[in-house]
């Protein structure tokens, strides 16, 4: 029985990996589950030993099921959005989990084959190959940049300093590096003498002292600049964030006025504090606000919408549900929208949604596959058109930017809507359709990580939660508990805004990585053709 047990871990020790993949994200909010800025850093250990002495249909196997595993636990709260429909959550996890887990097993396979072909480079190729692979799930209809090994040390703030330099790709990076470096550390040591008094002999230990030196030396720095530049007492503008907690489950068309009186009773209870601006969440309005608006036409609900700013003499933005005409085909399709209404009651801007939510908010392949869109709808899945471009609110003398839903994970449309002049970014997002920590938490963790990158004030604005405000080293400045009615009053000094090397100069380090992908990938090709002309001369 022993040599059995022995026998299984020997051969299956990879999935500790999968177990090890849920212990580095946040998923439920229990003490013993938060240790994931920990874990994350040798998670995949057990799996980069496994495939680094096995044929290339076991390393696709065991990291398809350490993979599967792991995105199975940290992102299976995804299938709560079919809950609406019988058996819809498994419809949706049947697609979404080996999906995530194809891009994960795509990252081990190029690696170890690259690895291989240049023994020399394997502790530069994973994390190489890692972000490239990350880069591709940011482009394109179906992006979904969710998934990111960096992610996991937002609880870290003194290390994610150094994305003001990197950004999210630096962190990621640096923790695929730990992960091969140790992995490498323990796989010398399995194949050669296991004394302990020859522990420092093994090839890649003092790459590991080094390592830990310099990952101090950055925690170190982080801690530096924290302390060096903290909150302040300025305040520049005061904010009002309401949380509503609407549910998408209902009816809106039967309730929005109940809705809308959660809304004005916790706005008028903040003007209490004088805040200079309001922010509802993006599902707080689903009506057609700026379209009636610029027509003439408004209802009673938008009308008290309107009443409300007005009254209150202060500037709101909300989302809405925009209306984007074709003049040429006399069309009109529904968009995601925020829109700034100012402290007379006037629609004054909108933004569109560019980066829409695949299969949740848009399909673009419905004409190939009819079938799945009507399941979709079932879901309750919205059918918008994206917007083109970013843009940037002007309202009190000053300028920021409007992210919704899960455009906060877009680092790239953050550091864009920086550079366009933005001093803070809100974030008006609904994650009312799962009432899970892991959603919520998941989602803000990419916060922390923009303001940082950016050097600006954050502030996300949701339905259910996390609504916070987030200054520009990635400290909480006000926060108000997830799934409870209610609104946050915060202060924003604008003397702590900077400008970072990342908003200046972008990803340089996937930029690198490319190149040096780009360089193997040219030595495989010269490697090849020279072995071919020598078939020839033969």
């Amino acid at each position: 029985m022993k040599d059995k047990i022995i026998n299984i871990i020997k051969n299956y020790y990879y999935i500790l990996t999968g177990f090890l993949f849920f212990l580095s994200f946040p998923t439920y909010d229990v003490w013993f589950l938060k240790g994931y800025t920990f874990f994350a850093w040798f998670s995949l250990i057990p799996l980069l030993v496994y495939v680094r002495k096995n044929s290339f249909k076991e390393i696709l196997f065991s990291s398809f099921i350490a993979g599967f595993i792991g995105n199975f636990f940290v992102y299976s709260w995804i299938g709560d959005f079919g809950a609406n429909v019988g058996g819809g959550d498994y419809v949706i996890l049947a697609f979404m989990i080996p999906s995530l887990t194809v891009f994960f097993v795509t990252k081990i396979i190029i690696s170890e084959y690259l690895s291989r072909k240049f023994e020399r480079f394997r502790i530069f190729i994973y994390p190489c190959v890692w972000i490239f692979i990350d880069w591709i799930e940011s482009i394109g209809f179906l992006a979904f940049p969710w998934t990111y090994w960096g992610y996991s040390q937002f609880q870290f703030i003194p290390f994610i300093q150094i994305s003001a330099y990197t950004g999210i790709m630096g962190i990621t990076f640096i923790l695929i590096f730990s992960n091969y470096i140790f992995s490498d550390f323990i796989f010398n040591y399995i194949q050669k003498d296991k004394t302990l008094w020859k522990f420092q002999l093994i090839p890649g230990f003092k790459k590991i002292i080094i390592f830990i030196i310099i990952i101090s030396v950055m925690a170190g720095y982080g801690q530096y600049t924290l302390i060096k530049n903290n909150t302040g007492k300025n305040s520049d503008m005061k904010i009002a964030v309401i949380q509503s907690c609407i549910s998408p489950w209902e009816n809106w068309n039967q309730n929005r006025f109940q809705y809308l009186e959660y809304l004005e009773y916790y706005t008028k209870k903040s003007l209490q504090h004088e805040p200079d601006i309001i922010i509802w969440s993006e599902s707080a309005t689903l009506e057609n606000i700026s379209y009636h608006y610029a027509n003439g036409r408004l209802n009673e609900f938008e009308r008290r919408v309107l009443e409300l700013a007005q009254s209150a003499g202060k500037p709101l933005v909300t989302g809405e549900i925009g209306v984007a005409e074709d003049h040429v085909h006399y069309r009109r399709y529904p968009q995601n929208n925020a829109v700034l209404i100012d402290e007379s009651g006037r629609v004054v801007d909108t933004y569109a949604k560019i980066n829409l939510v695949p299969f949740g908010e848009w399909f673009p392949y419905e004409n190939w596959f009819p079938f799945l869109k009507e399941l979709l709808y079932k879901f309750g899945a919205s059918n918008f058109v994206p917007g083109r471009d970013p843009f940037v609110f002007n309202s009190l003398n000053r300028k920021f930017g409007v992210l919704i839903c899960y455009e906060g994970i877009f680092y790239r449309l953050c550091r864009d809507y920086k550079n366009l002049g933005s001093e803070f970014l809100i974030n008006i997002t609904n994650l009312g359709w799962t009432e899970g920590y892991a959603g919520h938490i998941q989602q803000f963790s990419a916060s922390r990580f923009r303001a940082v990158e950016n050097g600006i004030w954050f502030i996300s604005a949701s339905n259910t939660g996390i609504t916070a405000l987030i200054d520009p080293y990635g400290r909480i400045a006000g926060t108000i508990p997830r799934l409870e009615k209610g609104y946050l009053i915060s202060d924003i000094n604008f003397d702590m805004n900077h400008n970072t090397f990342y908003s200046g100069y972008g990803d340089i380090i996937l930029y690198a990585a490319m190149m040096v992908l780009l360089v193997f990938c040219f030595m495989l090709i010269f490697k090849r053709f020279r072995f071919f002309a020598q078939l020839r001369e033969k």
